[in-house]
C-alpha cells in the first residue's frame, strides 16, 4: 500500500488513491451517484477515528460532492445531504 501524502487530490490519508474512487464515481449514473453520496455523507458524520478506527470517509464524501459539481448537478449532492441529515450520527 502506498504511503499517504499531503496531496489530497492524489491520496487519501490512508493510501487509497482518491483518483481510483473518483474514476468509480464518474462511471456511475446519476441515481447511483446520489446513493453513494448518501452513504458517504452518513459515514463521514460518524466519529470512528476518535475510537481508533481511521477512515477516509470525509475525503470520499468530498469526492462525491466534486463529482456532482463536475457534472453540473450539485443538486444530487444536496439531495443526498437532505436525505441523510435527519438520520446522521
Amino acid at each position: 500500500m502506498a504511503l499517504a501524502t499531503d496531496s489530497a487530490d492524489t491520496f487519501s490519508r490512508y493510501g487509497m488513491r482518491l483518483e481510483v474512487f473518483s474514476d468509480y464515481l464518474r462511471s456511475l449514473p446519476d441515481d447511483l451517484l446520489e446513493s453513494v453520496a448518501e452513504d458517504y455523507v452518513w459515514l463521514a458524520g460518524l466519529d470512528l477515528e476518535s475510537e481508533g478506527h481511521p477512515t477516509d470517509f470525509v475525503e470520499r464524501r468530498e469526492a462525491c460532492r466534486a463529482e456532482c459539481a463536475r457534472r453540473g448537478t450539485p443538486q444530487l449532492y444536496e439531495i443526498a445531504e437532505d436525505t441523510v441529515s435527519p438520520f446522521a450520527a
